[in-house]
């Protein structure tokens, strides 16, 4: 689903500065200093919540992120969203729909009574042209290639076809949305339960820059238009993101609250301190040294679920010396998950040894990474660098987080203790990582998805061919026929099968290295009602209510 981003420890000096960005907007109100957020949050129906990171946009249609998605899932409402399980799926704007027999055509029925949060109507003709921009190839958004299933999607993305008319793709009445699909896709669905698949306000785009990449006028409060329950009202670059409910939404009276405040708090410590101190009511993650401490005190704040969601390094393989699948093999195998997950992770995580997660829509991968000092540097030597001799720089790149600063450090160990190597750790703010990580400036990097679905696939897609998720250059057209095999199976044994045989080529083939499978680990304060928690860590913030006394 989300290129994840763990937050890191950062020193004294930051720590100061990130509390006091944090404090800034509750003691701006004019209340006493001593009053908390958390105290005075049931009388101003006020939620407080961390949020990781800076967003690098509010543009659902090029985002990739996660602390992203947290914002754009309460701002935009879907065609259909997920249960509180975080796997069925329930009616959002759509009020139902229905599938042809063959599979091939997605017929949705508009909710009528919607409206934008400026009051204008949403129609199909929304969904048409929100959809028709994701897919535009000027715009360039990385989750267009998930629209590969429909009529003429792959075709327009090349430039080989302009009409966009002709893209499967219908709104033959103001309340009917159509997809027309070229092949059977067992998760297609699935993947439109979030953004990119959102309708924005073509006439809000149109007025202040334009459709395309360039444009980030539309995203600002008082000029964006969206359709979810809530809107956003206030957003202060590395303070906070203010949302109130949007007063044209059929639910919002439903609505409890009347402000949602998320915080970009890259450390965990100052983010836990800040829970502390009574300035969150929920954390976004939790250090791992402080794990225990509150398992230990049987904490009723401490939260702690499986998640879906794999964290691992990829390989650029255009660079030599990576574009040798034994020396890519070799960093793998020279990994010690198991040492990996007790010092760098605490609360629920486990060592991954493949991309698909164990359970995941009934699938269980055994063609898995081996680990071992001795196999890793015969394939080292192999590739014709005995003890790391020759060996030329590297850099290991990962983004400005805790978490990820822990991690790097374990394995630029690992592998100076194993391979002979030394590795040179580089951290980059999320915005630049992700540019450079997109524009093929590193040897390794770290990565990491929270799927959409609950099928393997969602992982697989990051690999195929020219896949605009694919950032490690690597292609195997066997691996591409299987997973167009596998999204067309329905039979599951079958689909199961598929899917062993494309773990098998990347475990042989190494465009990656698998660490862990995620844990979601945050406090909760127990004045927070509504608040569900599944494998997709998945919840709608509108409906969270609190209570008055803490219980």
């Amino acid at each position: 689903m989300l290129k994840n981003s763990l937050p890191t420890l950062g020193n004294t000096a930051l720590a100061f500065s990130l509390i006091a960005s944090l404090a800034a907007p509750f003691w701006a109100t004019g209340c006493s200093r001593n009053a908390s957020a958390v105290s005075r949050a049931y009388a101003e129906r006020a939620l407080h919540v961390g949020n990781s990171i800076e967003p690098s946009t509010l543009d659902p249609a090029i985002n990739t992120g996660s602390a992203e998605s947290a914002i754009l899932g309460e701002i935009y409402e879907p065609l259909i969203a997920r249960g509180e399980d975080g796997l069925t799926l329930v009616p959002a704007a759509a009020a139902s729909w229905e599938v042809s027999p063959d599979g091939l055509v997605y017929t949705f029925h508009l909710q009528t009574n919607r409206r934008w949060s400026n009051g204008d109507p949403v129609t199909s003709e929304d969904f048409l042209q929100s959809f028709r921009r994701v897919v535009d190839p000027r715009l360039a958004a990385e989750f267009a290639a998930r629209a590969s299933s429909v009529v003429g999607v792959p075709a327009y993305l090349k430039g080989e076809l302009t009409d966009p008319e002709k893209i499967g793709f219908s709104a033959p009445d103001p309340h009917t949305f159509v997809i027309t699909l070229s092949a059977p896709n067992v998760v297609f669905i699935q993947n439109l339960i979030a953004y990119p698949w959102v309708p924005v306000h073509m006439p809000t785009l149109d007025a202040t820059g334009g459709r395309l990449r360039d444009n980030h006028n539309w995203v600002k409060p008082g000029v964006m238009v969206t359709n979810g329950a809530l809107m956003l009202t206030e957003w202060a670059p590395n303070a906070r993101v203010v949302l109130k409910p949007n007063p044209y939404h059929p639910d919002h009276d439903k609505v409890w609250l009347r402000s949602v405040s998320l915080y970009p708090i890259e450390d965990l410590d100052t983010e836990e301190r800040a829970y502390r101190a009574g300035q969150l009511h929920a954390t976004n993650s939790l250090p791992s040294s402080k794990v225990a401490p509150y398992e230990a005190s049987h904490d009723p704040a401490l939260q702690i679920t499986p998640r879906l969601g794999t964290s691992y390094f990829i390989f650029n393989v255009r660079k030599p010396p990576f574009d040798d699948p034994r020396v890519r093999r070799a960093f793998s195998v020279a990994v010690n998950r198991e040492a990996l997950v007790k010092v760098a992770f605490q609360g629920g995580y486990t060592a991954a040894r493949s991309l698909s997660q164990p359970g995941m829509g009934g699938y269980q991968p055994t063609a898995q990474v081996t680990e071992g000092p001795d196999e890793a540097r015969a394939l080292l030597a192999e590739a014709g660098y005995p003890g790391g001799k020759g060996f030329p720089p590297v850099i290991y790149l990962y983004n400005t987080l805790d978490r990820n600063r822990a991690v790097a450090e374990v394995l630029q160990s690992m592998w100076r203790r194993e391979l002979g190597i030394n590795v040179e750790l580089v951290n980059q703010e999320w915005k630049v990582f992700l540019d450079t990580r997109h524009s093929g400036g590193f040897s390794i990097a770290r990565a990491g998805w929270f799927p959409f679905a609950n099928e393997p696939t969602d992982y697989f897609e990051l690999f195929i061919t020219g896949g605009s998720n694919n950032e490690t250059g690597w292609s195997n057209p066997r691996f591409d026929a299987l997973y167009q095999q596998a999204l067309q199976t329905y039979d599951v044994p079958a689909r199961h099968a598929l899917y062993h045989q494309m773990d098998e080529i990347l475990r042989d083939d190494a465009p990656l290295g698998p660490l862990v499978f995620n844990s979601t680990v945050r406090l909760v304060h127990p004045s927070v009602r509504h608040w569900p928690n599944n494998v997709m860590d998945s919840r709608l913030l509108r409906d969270v209510k609190l209570v008055g006394e803490t219980p």
